[in-house]
């Protein structure tokens, strides 16, 4: 049977207004939960071991449609029954309670080890206040350091282990909740790193959102469609164990992108890790792509490998971006405000008076004129004088990194429609 477990999801909920990116995350996401331990592959003489585990994040502003893929690849997960699934509001120390914890299944063999796929709608309530949750999550993200288990221990408790932790993570979050849940030593010190971010502004498309009587269907599409369609084929990679290994095309391929990409990455400013980890991110995915093909037999292709590095690198606009509000600079989120509202404005300039009016509830005149003149001085903006007597007013032009940032962004965008 050919064809991929991913396409055919993403083919079946084309109906939602949901961005197609973040339906596609979504469900890369589940096959690298249920991939857990059981699928390797060796690199560079057996020195280095990866596995599929990946932490993704839906970044884009409430209402754009979320919580749809967040929420079915939680249902996913808990109808194939082959991971723990930590969903709703949980504490860093409950969660790895739960990891360390032998859980039953009916009629299926116990899961021994710790394989946990966290997800939530929004990261802000995802783990409750701990200052060391995403350090321990940053941690436990390489899995392959962890062969031996990974040690809990707190003074006034007992020791708690995780056996070959395997963690994957689905957060969604908006801008403002994203900034105030993420602390700057966590953007800059290797989480946001680890994260494929998919930054989204807008719905794929507008529908109604009321069917018509002929359109009308009363039944529950994900119990008597989804489920019968897409469970098989989780439970068979559950229930299977490979060492994965690429054809001699996608070998090729892939050392040639990632030697031009190491020798081109300087041209990224990069203050999270993110673009160093690309490659990484990128083999990682082509993994899960391979064991979504319903004819997968443990052999990435080229057309895998192909997919996940233009999948990986179209979000490394998304990844700089989380880092432009995340700062010490208690006008850091305004600051991001700012730069957005001259990113979408047309020529990507705006007269000061409509910065100020757009920004109304977020700045006042005075921190507007603060912004400007550190964006000045970092060479982000420039601005000019227009009109006269009462009607003078600065024109703020956007420059610099953000500009060709912005601009790199789309080129992807439009090379991959």
């Amino acid at each position: 049977m050919s064809g991929s477990w991913i396409q055919d999801l993403i083919e079946d909920n084309q109906a939602v207004e949901t961005p197609t990116s973040w339906i596609y995350w979504s469900a890369v996401f589940v096959i690298s939960s249920a991939a857990a331990n059981a699928y390797t592959l060796r690199t560079i003489k057996g020195n280095y071991l990866y596995y599929p585990n990946l932490y993704i994040m839906l970044l884009g502003e409430s209402g754009l449609g979320k919580g749809f893929p967040v929420n079915l690849a939680k249902r996913l997960l808990q109808e194939a029954d082959i991971t723990r699934v930590i969903a709703g509001r949980s504490s860093i120390q409950a969660i790895i309670k739960e990891g360390s914890t032998s859980r039953s299944r009916d009629g299926k063999p116990i899961i021994v080890d710790s394989r946990m796929a966290i997800v939530n709608g929004e990261l802000s309530s995802a783990i409750i206040g701990d200052p060391q949750a995403l350090e321990i999550l940053t941690d436990l993200f390489d899995r392959s350091y962890h062969d031996k288990g990974w040690v809990n221990l707190l003074k006034g408790d007992g020791a708690e282990k995780l056996k070959d932790p395997y963690v994957t993570c689905l957060f969604g979050s908006s801008p403002a909740h994203f900034y105030n849940s993420i602390p700057h030593h966590n953007i800059e010190g290797g989480y946001i790193a680890r994260n494929l971010i998919v930054y989204e502004e807008k719905r794929s498309k507008d529908v109604d959102l009321l069917d018509s009587e002929e359109e009308s269907i009363e039944e529950d599409k994900f119990t008597n469609y989804i489920i019968p369609k897409y469970i098989p084929h989780l439970v068979k990679i559950g229930a299977s164990k490979a060492r994965l290994y690429p054809n001699e095309s996608a070998r090729k391929l892939y050392n040639t992108w990632r030697r031009e990409w190491r020798a081109t990455q300087k041209q990224y400013n990069d203050k999270t890790g993110f673009i160093n980890r690309v490659p990484d991110h990128a083999l990682k995915v082509a993994m899960c792509i391979c064991l979504a093909r319903y004819d997968n037999v443990g052999v990435i292709i080229e057309s895998d490998i192909r997919e996940a590095i233009t999948q990986v690198t179209n979000l490394v606009y998304a990844s700089q971006k989380s880092a432009e509000g995340g700062g010490l600079d208690p006008m850091a989120a305004q600051t991001k405000k700012v730069v957005d509202y001259l990113i979408m404005a047309t020529d990507n300039q705006m007269a000061r008076k409509d910065l100020l009016i757009r920004g109304y509830g977020d700045y006042d005149s005075t921190t507007l004129d603060k912004i400007i003149d550190t964006l000045m001085e970092m060479k982000w903006i420039k601005r000019q004088k227009i009109g006269i007597g009462v009607n003078t007013d600065w024109l703020i032009i956007l420059a610099g990194e953000p500009k060709e940032s912005y601009e790199r962004f789309k080129e992807q965008n439009d090379r991959r429609n």
